[in-house]
């Protein structure tokens, strides 16, 4: 343990706590992070760290909060580097090293393929964090006027391009309800965010405890009201749903310029669904008096695609998530199912490989396919492997490094994509 950084004592610690949050963060702030600091759950008081004064109270702190990282069919262990607090004043570079030595060796202890921090460090940048992941996080994200979402659901078979719209949407016209969202639906919505997730539209696993969590903590703080959640049910299914913010900022993060309505996240892929959760979203837009409705969701995901054929704006720009790629073996053993599948969709599915990888502080290695495996070798800095790992990199970012055989093997490997964290996973 780096000199004068211990592990928090809970809940023995809680009193000195809020007085350092009150401190670190002003009033309001902190009242939000009492509400939130040890409720999640499997809080692990051992994933927290804290320095103290010579008067023994708090002036440094940081924690980890554990994650999944879904990458197609693979889960990897990960923790978040979150409520990094440190004096303002010229020892606050060497506070945040020491909580960073601490924090990595917990994340060892813990067996976490990567790290994760949100937004810039320079203390993050010294531990080789790099920007692998988009975050739903700024008021430059798409959006829609309400007036032309009222049109959802509605489509003319006299009129020519509506009718080839709906076509190549696959609109059938099945009965659709559209209702709130209820607890016994839980299984069914957690399924369509597993698939969202697979097609690395949200990259933070949940599970339903998760779930649960979340929606409780967003309720207790006043930013979850039950018509806020939506799904759409066809035949006692749900085949679709979103999750809104209906009155105040989106971002909350960044309340200057950001939307009072829009969807935060949505998922489900049923075409008949997706248009009548937007024209219930179109209405309940327009009972706010919005004018405007944010959509921070994925650029292809079905509901962007239907909202595109309204008039919606697409815009690309996305906060950071910067990720460490903390254990290189870890990360390649659990990314296995994933690197298999991969495989078996390629040209490459009759054939087994040794990928061997190396960064310049560690290897390691997987097998594909069953048989004598050829020996594939791919070397790069491990912020490059950590781009490729989440697919925010694909192989054409690299010019070296591989032997230009295996590049078409390497680039299904590894496909770029475009994957993001949801808005509500920022708590």
């Amino acid at each position: 343990m780096p000199h004068g950084v211990r592990p928090l004592r809970w809940p023995d610690d809680h009193a000195a706590l809020a007085a350092h949050f009150r401190q670190a963060h002003g009033p309001g702030e902190d009242e939000l992070l009492s509400a939130w600091y040890g409720t999640l759950p499997g809080f692990d008081p051992r994933n927290s760290f804290v320095i103290e004064n010579e008067d023994g109270a708090i002036t440094a702190h940081a924690m980890l909060v554990p994650r999944q990282f879904q990458i197609g069919a693979s889960m990897l262990p990960a923790a978040e580097i979150a409520v990094l607090d440190t004096p303002d004043d010229p020892a606050q570079r060497d506070l945040q090293h020491a909580l960073f030595e601490a924090l990595h060796a917990r994340m060892t202890e813990r067996g976490d393929a990567l790290g994760l921090l949100l937004g810039s460090s320079d203390v993050g940048d010294t531990w080789q964090y790099e920007y692998a992941v988009g975050l739903y996080l700024t008021s430059f994200e798409s959006g829609i006027a309400t007036e032309a979402l009222l049109k959802a659901g509605r489509w003319d078979p006299a009129h020519s391009y509506e009718r080839r719209t709906a076509d190549r949407l696959g609109i059938c016209r099945q009965p659709v309800t559209v209702r709130r969202y209820y607890s016994s639906d839980l299984p069914e919505v957690a399924a369509l965010y597993a698939a969202e997730s697979a097609r690395g539209h949200y990259v933070v696993a949940r599970d339903e405890a998760i779930w649960a969590w979340q929606l409780d903590y967003l309720a207790r703080i006043g930013r979850y009201e039950p018509d806020d959640f939506l799904v759409a049910e066809n035949e006692g299914r749900v085949v679709a749903y979103a999750r809104l913010v209906t009155q105040g900022p989106v971002n909350w993060f960044l309340e200057r310029d950001a939307a009072t309505f829009g969807v935060v996240e949505a998922a489900g892929d049923d075409p008949d669904g997706i248009e009548a959760l937007l024209a219930a979203i179109g209405h309940t837009a327009l009972a706010f008096d919005a004018g405007r409705i944010g959509l921070y969701i994925h650029p292809q995901s079905a509901l962007m695609r239907h909202a595109l054929a309204r008039g919606a704006c697409q815009r690309a720009f996305t906060g950071a998530g910067l990720v460490r790629l903390h254990d290189l073996g870890e990360a390649l053993d659990r990314l296995h199912p994933a690197l298999e599948q991969r495989r078996l969709s390629s040209p490459y599915a009759a054939r087994a490989y040794h990928l061997v990888v190396r960064t310049e502080t560690d290897e390691g290695e997987v097998f594909l396919g069953m048989g004598e495996p050829e020996v594939v070798e791919l070397e790069a800095p491990s912020t490059v492997v950590t781009r490729l790992i989440t697919g925010w990199y694909g192989l054409d970012h690299l010019t070296t490094g591989y032997h230009e055989r295996y590049g078409p093997l390497l680039r299904a490997l590894f496909p770029q994509g475009d994957p993001r964290i949801a808005l509500a996973d920022l708590l």
